[in-house]
């Protein structure tokens, strides 16, 4: 999902393919336009499960763009989401994929297993890359099968395409279009791509998984830790690299000049006592005042249950907006706010409906509010994956009933 570019003329995609592959800088007279190739694998050195993903991305052109097709539970092409906001008002109709469902499908048919699954942002954060790549590095360290991706910043990423060689990508690109064959500096925004395989096929040795109360960030310098996210007397020291953290708070700001961070994880440092704060100044991967972890999820706030109490199932669900939050399924007195982002709900039961023109939803879902009491509803109208009278997790489960 996330998936938006921008259009531009042929000449200057082929212009701009030109420029990525040869380095050579064009003025003067105006180069003739040049179709896209054929969709194949473009150039050698990639892995071999790399090469297969291409082309089977490369089967998938002609495929109907859908916003948020292809995140079902299990990946594959499917209805999308009617969202007018998102340039797709009638998607909810349309069977075919987004650029993050293409990219999914693609590796999938590839490896046999749903390795890359997510939006764009949290693909391009995976903990599964074994290299990293930005702007900066021009197209040249690229190698078919890598995944591009583009935005401002990581915090901004919308879109995701499959690198094939000699500047060159397959992509789902926006609603009203099918998946194709593009030039990667087709779009302005260029931010980066990483890489699922080394060339030899190894993959990379992720962090244990296996504690549920652990996020697993990384961190871009050695970090000084406190006590407290308002303290300011050091009490250890939390190395660079990938580390583990609990939960977020607010507490004092971290700058240097634009960057800036007031949030505060909790940890267990490698230098002093646990239970420490470090600062989310030092995560690698997002900006200002953001505190994600390496798959791009929100992490929790220190004051709400943690997702392993003993007996209680929770399923995690992105919402596109700030949610009104009731005392019922059938009340209309508001009672607080569940904000926008990834929040966690217990189980569904059928209420009033809550309706937008032709987007509609008769679910409520039962939470613990960021603003208000424990134990309330909010309709899954806001949940940013499913249609209309959808109740469903973000891996495609539906949610259980009360």
């Amino acid at each position: 999902m996330g998936c938006t570019t921008r259009r531009r003329s042929a000449v200057a995609l082929a212009l701009l393919a030109l420029l990525a592959t040869t380095g050579v800088a064009v003025g003067g007279g105006a180069a003739p336009a040049l179709a896209a190739p054929a969709c194949g694998v473009k150039q050698s050195g990639a892995a071999a499960q790399a090469d297969t993903a291409v082309a089977k991305a490369c089967g998938l052109i002609g495929t109907p763009y859908s916003w948020a097709g292809g995140h079902g539970s299990a990946p594959g092409i499917t209805y999308g989401v009617c969202d007018p906001s998102n340039g797709a008002p009638d998607d909810c109709h349309v069977r075919g994929l987004d650029c993050s469902g293409m990219v999914r499908y693609a590796y999938y048919l590839a490896v046999g297993a749903d390795i890359i699954n997510g939006t764009a942002a949290s693909q391009f954060a995976s903990r599964r890359a074994v290299a990293r790549f930005y702007r900066s590095s021009g197209l040249a360290p690229l190698l078919p099968g890598d995944l591009v991706f583009y935005g401002g910043s990581a915090s901004e990423i919308h879109h995701v395409a499959m690198y094939i060689g000699q500047g060159y990508m397959v992509e789902a690109p926006n609603s009203g279009d099918v998946v194709k064959v593009s030039a990667v500096m087709s779009h302005g925004d260029y931010y980066g791509a990483i890489r699922l395989y080394n060339p030899d096929g190894s993959t990379p040795t992720l962090p244990p998984p296996s504690d549920p109360d652990k996020a697993w960030v990384d961190t871009s310098a050695d970090a000084p830790v406190f006590a407290s996210p308002t303290s300011t007397s050091r009490t250890g020291t939390l190395n660079k690299g990938t580390n583990y953290v609990y939960c977020k708070v607010w507490g004092r700001e971290i700058r240097e000049g634009s960057d800036v961070n007031h949030w505060w994880l909790k940890t267990d440092p490698d230098t002093g006592p646990a239970d420490q704060y470090v600062s989310a100044y030092y995560l690698s991967r997002w900006g200002n005042d953001e505190a994600k972890d390496n798959n791009g999820t929100v992490i929790r706030d220190c004051t709400s249950n943690p997702p392993s109490t003993p007996g209680v199932s929770k399923f995690w669900v992105d919402t596109f907006a700030d949610a009104a939050g009731y005392a019922s399924a059938t009340s209309t007195s508001r009672t607080g706010t569940l904000n926008k982002g990834t929040n966690y709900v217990y189980c569904k039961v059928l209420g009033r409906e809550i309706r937008d023109g032709n987007q509609y939803n008769h679910y409520w879902l039962k939470t613990d509010l960021d603003v208000g009491p424990a134990d309330q509803y909010v309709s899954a109208f806001y949940l940013s994956r499913w249609g209309n009278d959808e109740a469903k997790d973000n891996n495609g489960t539906v949610i259980p009933n009360c």
